[in-house]
């Protein structure tokens, strides 16, 4: 709209100050005031005001998180979601990629029906087709396959845990021991299977930390602020709101870098140095729980020996950070524990010795006694549900999705 289009004259503040005096006399309300003003001026009318506003819950499921979103829309098209105040995961707040709902809804670029290539192979020629069709295509295609290869030739991949039916119902009842979850081996699963070998049972989703009580929380690929959960963001910086302190392991001056008050720009590939130093000061100065570690760990002694090189100046040389930033920050874990802990990344596929470097966190841990304690990582309990009855599946998983 041209500048001038709003340049207000002495005509043009009588004409609009009547005909505004007019609706309010023809409607009387304001807001058909503000309408008519709108429309003088050429600015549509704002949506809250086209028409009834209905307003419906749902959930977000642009991640795998799906926090508890509300939902305003008039005459049938959403123009705002907020966060759920009811919701334990978006408690009335959204991420960015929530806060996009409305404009990924309407994307022009969106796919909003099934289609069907009609060309050759990224020639990029489609036509539109119904579900219908489109599935009874896809059925068609996979038997096609299973009566000449067998059933073992066709692979299903998802993603998440909300996709089981997909990933372990169909691939079985298909014949198929081939399903897989590729953000579990991207992801989580070394730290899973860590988790396993160093304590007996898995993380899962929704990590099981007591961040209202921590009062130093270590981040080692924890990208929280970058690409990770509502719920976690919203965690960490009531933590800092509360005085935790916050150290943070990474190469680059992340954005929650920024917030530390430890930040160890490290070499990338030498973590589990790092671990092994933090591993020594603590125990060499004595800030573990020695009641804890008498009470429920195994190995101790061994552990103590096979430390003993690996001293902060060992590590220096091989990951490039100051000894005595590695010693500092371990000793701001070690005197706050137990309410001290090395959080569990959601991204531990890095280098091919994951697994290793995971159980030398969850050894910090056990060192510093945050297993089952307030400020630490807690024992969560799913929520009994009944196994649907099925046949024995050809295979199972053990690092979840």
């Amino acid at each position: 709209m041209p500048h001038d289009a709003w340049k207000l004259t002495r005509r043009r503040f009588l004409k609009t100050s009547g005909s505004g005096v007019g609706a309010i006399m023809a409607n009387g309300t304001l807001r058909s005031l503000g309408q008519t003003l709108a429309r003088l001026g050429g600015a549509p009318a704002p949506w809250y005001r086209s028409g009834q506003i209905k307003t419906t819950y749902n959930y977000c499921d642009i991640c795998p998180w799906r926090c508890g979103i509300i939902v305003q829309s008039v005459n049938g098209r959403v123009y705002k979601i907020d966060g759920n105040p009811q919701d334990p995961k978006s408690r009335g707040m959204l991420c960015a990629r929530g806060q996009a709902g409305v404009s990924f809804n309407y994307d022009p670029d969106r796919l909003t029906q099934p289609l069907i290539r009609t060309g050759a192979r990224g020639e990029g020629k489609f036509r539109s087709a119904s579900w219908e069709e489109a599935l009874d295509l896809s059925a068609q295609q996979m038997l096609k396959i299973k009566d000449q290869y067998g059933p073992e030739a066709v692979a299903f991949f998802g993603h998440t845990s909300g996709d089981f039916w997909f990933t372990d119902y169909l691939s079985q009842a298909w014949g198929s021991p081939n399903s897989a979850k590729p953000s579990v081996t991207m992801c989580t699963a070394p730290r899973e299977e860590a988790a396993l070998l160093t304590f007996g049972r898995t993380l899962g989703n929704h990590e099981p930390v007591d961040w209202e009580n921590a009062r130093v929380l270590t981040l080692i690929g924890t990208h929280i602020g970058e690409d990770t959960r509502n719920t976690l963001m919203q965690d960490l910086a009531n933590a800092r709101a509360r005085g935790a302190k916050l150290i943070v392991v990474d190469p680059r001056f992340s954005s929650v870098a920024m917030k530390a008050d430890y930040w160890l720009p490290i070499k990338p590939g030498t973590d589990t140095a790092l671990l092994l130093a933090w591993t020594n000061v603590v125990i060499a100065e004595k800030l573990i729980d020695q009641e804890f570690i008498a009470k429920w760990t195994t190995g101790f002694d061994k552990l103590v020996e096979h430390v003993k090189p690996f001293t902060p100046e060992w590590a220096a040389q091989i990951t490039d950070l100051p000894a005595d930033q590695i010693r500092n920050s371990a000793r701001e874990m070690g005197r706050a524990h137990p309410q001290a802990l090395i959080v569990p990344g959601r991204h531990v596929v890095w280098y091919g010795n994951d697994t290793q470097r995971m159980r030398a966190a969850y050894i910090v841990n056990a060192l510093l006694g945050a297993y089952g304690r307030p400020g630490g990582m807690y024992f969560n309990k799913p929520p009994y549900l009944e196994e649907i009855p099925h046949p024995p599946f050809a295979a199972t998983s053990g690092a979840g999705g």
